[in-house]
């Protein structure tokens, strides 16, 4: 086996040593050396320069390379110098080779144990065995394996491309002109471009009088690129697949007519007297067609064509995957943005028009409709749209199984039409829309449908393609997830809202009061703050009840709730905790000025209130508040609420409709 490229196998051999500290040398089945050793360590070095290391060494390879040819898997020795060696077989076709690699030992004492012994046969001084050590390598039998099964992996795989390029270099050497023609195309070239070239060589090299390449595209060659003498004459036509194109389809080789029936069949005119046509295969698949008009090619040169056809499909597939992958790329970096930007949005209503904005831009569209299945009605109801009048879809509802949406949602599967006017499903366009494709996806959380997106309307005014599908139900699978979220969160919030407010007046209840009022207890307490507790209770509240009804008196609480709260700062939180009585929170809130508030609560309400009673026999309707304060008042729950109650009972007792701070003498 001969190396072309023996440059890039001793770089390879030298990487590949540095990488595994691993010497390394490369033998055929022979025994004959390729590559010599690289990343020889510098005691194996000495060893070698005695009389003795050099002939125990070559010995030692010789026979160990010998043994290693008639076998394939990898062995482990020690050598010359007590070192560890290990021998590998690479089988490239017919060729065996023999990877020879190591130098290290697997101890200390294994080194130390070979130094004292042997080392001065080798002419190594037995005084200078701890200078030594520094410069030997160390490692597990576990580890050189490894890093053999490594190596050998890499050269198996650098020696077979190696052979594949020498076979093929052989081969073709007589093609040297048209591969450095072709090895200045880059893998990023266009389609087109590697057309233009394909039809540059056939015209210059084998002087051909006229060339043509046409692509297919949907099972149709439509016209392509041409030049030579016929190049206006031809650049109109495309080539039907039936005939010798349907041949060439078909068995994916090159086909020759000069019959005038072959040729009039394929549109081409009188003035084409002969035609060649060649394949460029993608994936065993016909892309392209180059044909040759009134050109005498010889069987030699129509083999070179089909090879360099051979390539131009290599490179054009190379192309074609490159721009697949970009696109990818580019998807995935969308529904990545999107699908992070669904996750920031939390209300129902703007997640619906998130949703239905970022689907109608990843598919191009001018149109589209979010439809969700209501929970009590099973109807399909529009939550948002685009393109359309949205006032115009609020009443609409659908029936599961009914119209597109309907089918769409009842059987959980997408529907992309690319013709109204004429489709399998008996779908027929309306004149809203400006074109005849439309494209419905689920939305399905698991086996579950919640709704359908509809988009409508591509702005290039082609059909939605099956990428423009794909995408949309990659999508479709975030939104699903995230409209879930949405009704997780929603729900959570209004449990929670349930959980600590009185479903009366939408304060804060006596639950959520306790919990509050520990956390500030404990808060003022570590940072050494005050803060007052103010017990508020309206006046002659049963009364009222009695006179005016329960469903008055339910009304005046609301009241007193809402002017209450207003009349309070923005730290400070305020419950109701009883029937009539409420309480109120006032965090880093000394007496005097939680006596300030407190007024200002007690002044809100005689003047706010509406005096809206009959029968009561009051002016006014009047609360009386009790206010203790941290530390002063009180350092335990109990007490602190045991002085604003007394405080509150003094204020009853002194007359009520007023506010008393409790200053250890409230009876």
């Amino acid at each position: 086996m001969d190396f072309t490229d023996i440059d890039t196998i001793r770089s390879l051999q030298k990487h590949l040593s540095n990488l595994s500290g691993l010497y390394l040398s490369l033998y055929d089945g022979k025994g004959n050396i390729i590559l010599p050793r690289t990343g020889e360590n510098k005691l194996l070095s000495t060893v070698m320069s005695s009389p003795r290391g050099k002939g125990d060494y070559n010995d030692f390879v010789s026979q160990n390379v010998e043994r290693a040819a008639k076998r394939s898997d990898i062995f482990l020795l020690k050598g010359p110098g007590g070192q560890y060696h290990f021998f590998s077989t690479l089988h490239v076709e017919k060729a065996v080779f023999i990877i020879v690699g190591g130098g290290v030992y697997l101890s200390s004492e294994d080194f130390e144990n070979f130094y004292r012994r042997e080392g001065p046969s080798y002419g190594l001084p037995p005084y200078r065995v701890r200078s030594w050590h520094p410069q030997i390598v160390i490692k597990g039998h576990k580890e050189i394996q490894d890093m053999a099964r490594y190596v050998t992996s890499v050269f198996s795989l650098v020696l077979d491309k190696s052979n594949e390029r020498t076979s093929f270099e052989k081969r073709y050497r007589s093609l040297k002109t048209i591969y450095n023609v072709m090895s200045d195309i880059r893998l990023d070239r266009p389609a087109d471009e590697m057309y233009e070239i394909l039809m540059d060589i056939v015209l210059f090299l084998f002087d051909a009088d006229s060339v043509s390449v046409t692509a297919m595209k949907d099972d149709v060659f439509a016209p392509g690129k041409t030049a030579g003498r016929l190049k206006d004459r031809l650049e109109s036509v495309s080539p039907k697949t039936t005939g010798l194109v349907s041949e060439i389809i078909n068995t994916k080789k090159p086909v020759y007519s000069e019959s005038v029936i072959d040729i009039l069949r394929l549109g081409y005119g009188d003035d084409v007297t002969s035609i060649h046509m060649f394949p460029v295969l993608s994936e065993d698949r016909v892309s392209a067609l180059l044909s040759i008009f009134n050109t005498d090619i010889q069987e030699e040169d129509a083999g070179i064509i089909s090879e360099i056809c051979r390539i131009a499909g290599f490179i054009v597939r190379v192309a074609d995957l490159r721009d697949k992958y970009e696109k990818c790329l580019k998807e995935i970096d969308t529904l990545n943005s999107a699908a992070s930007y669904l996750t920031s949005v939390r209300e129902p209503d703007m997640l619906y028009e998130v949703i239905l904005d970022t689907s109608v831009n990843l598919a191009s569209a001018e149109k589209g409709s979010l439809m969700l299945v209501d929970g009590e009605s099973h109807y399909l109801t529009v939550k948002a749209a685009r393109g359309i009048n949205r006032r115009l879809l609020d009443e609409i509802r659908i029936r599961p199984g009914e119209g597109i949406a309907g089918k769409v949602f009842r059987d959980g599967l997408p529907v992309k039409v690319d013709d109204m006017e004429h489709n399998e499903w008996g779908f027929f366009s309306r004149p809203k829309y400006r074109t005849s494709s439309f494209i419905s996806i689920p939305l399905k959380i698991g086996e579950k449908s919640i709704g359908v997106l509809n988009i409508s309307d591509k702005l290039t005014r082609e059909a939605f393609s099956d990428d423009d599908l794909i995408l949309l139900r990659s999508f479709a699978s975030y939104a699903s997830i995230a409209l879930e979220r949405s009704t997780y969160y929603s729900l959570a919030g209004h449990l929670k809202e349930l959980s600590i407010t009185d479903s009366l007046t939408g304060l804060f209840n006596r639950r959520y009061f306790e919990e509050r009022f520990f956390e500030e207890l404990h808060r003022s307490d570590r940072h050494n703050l005050s803060f007052s507790l103010a017990m508020i209770d309206i006046d002659d509240f049963k009364l009222f009840n009695d006179s005016e009804g329960h469903l008055a008196g339910d009304e005046m609480l609301k009241c007193i709730a809402n002017i209450a709260k207003d009349s309070l700062r923005v730290t400070d939180v305020i419950a109701r905790i009883g029937g009539e009585e409420f309480s109120v929170i006032m965090p880093q809130t000394e007496k005097d000025e939680a006596l300030l508030v407190a007024e200002r609560i007690r002044g809100s309400l005689r003047e706010l209130l509406p005096r809206t009673w009959r029968n009561f026999p009051r002016d006014t309707i009047t609360v009386s508040i009790g206010i203790a304060t941290f530390p002063y008042d009180g350092k335990e729950r109990k007490e602190l609420i045991r002085s604003s109650d007394k405080a509150l009972y003094a204020a009853k007792m002194e007359g009520k409709d007023r506010t008393i701070l409790y200053k250890g003498q409230a009876v």
